[in-house]
C-alpha cells in the first residue's frame, strides 16, 4: 500500500506525490520568473491574468462552449492583445482547438 505521507512526513495533497509546503517549493525552484519569459509568453501571461481578475469581478462571464455547448468551460484568447475578448470552450474542445 502506498504511504499517504509526502517524503517530509506531512501528508500528501489528494491524488499527489507531496505535500503542499514541498509542492510549492519545488515550483519555486523550477518555474521560470515572470521576468525569465520570452515575449510571448510574457504577453500570454499577462493577458490570462489580466481577463482572470476581470472574471473574478464579474465583468467577465463564462457561457456555455461555443462548440459543444457545455457549461463547464476555459477562456481561450484569439488575440493576446486584447485580453477581454474570449472566446468560451470546453476543456476537450479547448485541447481541439489548439491542435488544429
Amino acid at each position: 500500500m502506498e504511504s499517504k505521507l509526502c517524503k517530509c512526513g506531512q501528508p500528501r495533497r489528494p491524488g499527489q506525490r507531496n505535500c503542499l509546503d514541498c509542492h510549492a517549493n519545488s515550483m519555486r525552484r523550477n518555474r521560470p520568473r515572470h521576468s525569465e519569459l520570452g515575449e510571448l509568453a510574457h504577453k500570454k501571461a499577462n493577458s490570462r491574468s489580466y481577463a482572470n481578475v476581470y472574471k473574478r469581478r464579474g465583468k467577465l462571464i463564462p457561457k456555455p462552449c461555443e462548440e459543444c455547448g457545455s457549461q463547464d468551460t476555459q477562456m481561450h484568447h484569439l488575440d493576446y492583445d486584447f485580453p477581454l475578448e474570449v472566446v468560451w470552450l470546453c476543456e476537450s474542445c479547448h485541447h481541439l482547438r489548439h491542435a488544429a
